[in-house]
């Protein structure tokens, strides 16, 4: 068998010729270059995986290719700068890709004689990288579109938001509809008690089935038996001839909604308890009872556990009730709501009577800073309100409610060190123009205002003036 190597310390021929062939059948690009920089060898596939071609690089110095620019960088170049190796994803002049690793060659001595690059072709995978980007951005886009649409939908059930709180809110309503579980919802009155509710309901298993709303602040005890669980035709004086269906039968399959629960007369909590417990209500003069399939869920602006430790409600109800409680906070906790609510009302009102009318920055600052008592009902009547009050495109300050007003400038404060004293000049401005503003909307007529306000029609004007009072509205 030939020798690999010579006795001058060459390779044979024979095993030259073999290693050659074995670098040109490698997957791989494969090229060689000394510790000048010139290129001694490259296979095929350095010519696939590049697109360059053999004879444009061989004998040559990859100095001189990188001003020729057929490569943006040489890796080969910095091994003979550093003798270390180096890695790099390279795009050739060509548009190919290639991870491309240069290794230094050392002698016996440890002497740099040259650098093996080995490129493969990764064209492909920066291709599907770029349209993984471009999938990302589309899914990004679809997911935008989606909770666009998932917010006009939520318009639609009358829930409107923006707020860290009521998302949270929400997303523990929407767990909660997958279950039979009794819900118990808590907040102040005009909060969205049953707008809630409808929307655990929509987004239930039970959706199909009928919605039905008691407010137990309106039924007598009396009537208590009769109304929800229904009676038999002659059961007692005054009742129909044909009978009552009850509005726990009438809600069978899908889901009753116990409003104001917390007023519900003590002595007819017992018989709602057995209900929620057995699941079957007996009608008025019925000799059986009546098995039902409701969902219950329960609203009240009373906090039950007070009311429990005052005699008011009973424990054993109210631990039925509370299985899985929803508080919504009230809109004050929630300012950055308040304008997108305000102007989902607006809008509402903008489309039925074909208007275009907007809210001030004035006015939208004044909104969501006032505290809201009423909460969301009490914003959605002050917009109404205000939309019919104003005659013009845009709604001003001067429309705004003394109460609203009121409030806003005893929130005026200059504080320093926690010790917050009202600016006495700018309260009595605010004051002084309220009132003849609301003077000015009610007697529509400057002498008139002035002989209500005891003041002479020349000073009023120049009031008028000061505080740029808007009489556009004035006869």
């Amino acid at each position: 068998m030939a020798s690999l190597i010579s006795k001058d310390g060459l390779m044979s021929p024979f095993y030259k010729e073999i290693f050659i062939e074995a670098l040109n059948a490698s997957s791989d690009g494969i090229l060689i270059s000394d510790n000048k920089g010139n290129v001694l060898y490259v296979n095929h596939a350095y010519e696939n995986t590049t697109g360059l071609k053999k004879d444009d690089l061989l004998g040559k110095n990859l100095k001189i290719l990188l001003e020729q620019k057929l490569f943006n960088t040489a890796a080969s170049l910095s091994v003979l700068e550093n003798q270390k190796p180096f890695s790099l994803i390279h795009q050739y002049v060509t548009g190919k890709s290639a991870l491309t690793t240069a290794n230094p060659i050392f002698d016996e001595d440890e002497n740099l004689i040259g650098v093996v690059c080995n490129t493969r072709n990764v064209t492909e995978l920066v291709s599907m990288r770029k349209e993984l980007e471009e999938t990302k951005e589309l899914t990004q886009k679809y997911s935008e579109e989606l909770q666009k649409l998932r917010e006009e939908q939520l318009k639609c059930e009358g829930l409107v938001y923006r707020s860290q709180t009521m998302t949270d809110t929400l997303k523990f309503a929407l767990k909660t509809a997958a279950f039979d579980n009794t819900v118990l919802i808590g907040g102040e009155s005009g909060t969205g008690k049953e707008v809630l509710a409808k929307f655990i309901h929509q987004h239930s298993p039970r959706k199909e089935g009928p919605f039905i709303k008691i407010n137990c602040s309106a039924i007598p005890g009396e009537l208590f038996e009769s109304e929800l669980f229904g009676y038999v035709p002659g059961s007692f004086t005054g009742a129909s001839s044909q009978g009552k269906t009850g509005m726990f039968e009438l809600a069978d399959g899908g889901t009753i909604l116990l409003d104001e629960i917390g007023e519900l007369d003590l002595s007819v909590q017992p018989k709602l308890l057995r209900v929620l417990q057995e699941m079957e209500v007996h009608p008025v003069g019925a000799e059986k009872s009546v098995k039902i399939d409701v969902r219950v869920l329960a609203a009240t602006n009373v906090n039950l556990a007070d009311a429990v430790k005052e005699g008011r409600f009973r424990e054993d109800l109210f631990f039925r009730l509370n299985v899985l409680p929803i508080k919504i906070p009230p809109l004050r906790e929630r300012k950055e709501d308040v304008i997108l609510i305000a102007s989902y009302f607006l809008e509402k009102l903008n489309r039925k009577y074909k208007r275009n009318i907007t809210f001030t920055s004035e006015v939208e600052h004044i909104l969501t800073n006032y505290s809201w008592p009423g909460n969301v009902r009490e914003l959605e009547n002050l917009v109404e309100y205000l939309f019919i009050v104003n005659p013009k495109d845009q709604i001003t300050v001067e429309q705004l409610p003394s109460w609203v007003l009121t409030e806003h400038v005893m929130e005026e404060y200059i504080c320093e060190d926690g010790d917050c004293t009202p600016r006495l000049n700018y309260m009595l401005d605010m004051y002084e123009k309220n009132i003849i503003t609301i003077a000015l909307r009610k007697h529509n007529s400057v002498k008139e205002t002035a002989k209500t306000l005891d003041i002479h029609p020349s000073t009023l004007f120049r009031k008028i003036k000061k505080h740029n009072i808007n009489t556009d509205f004035l006869d």
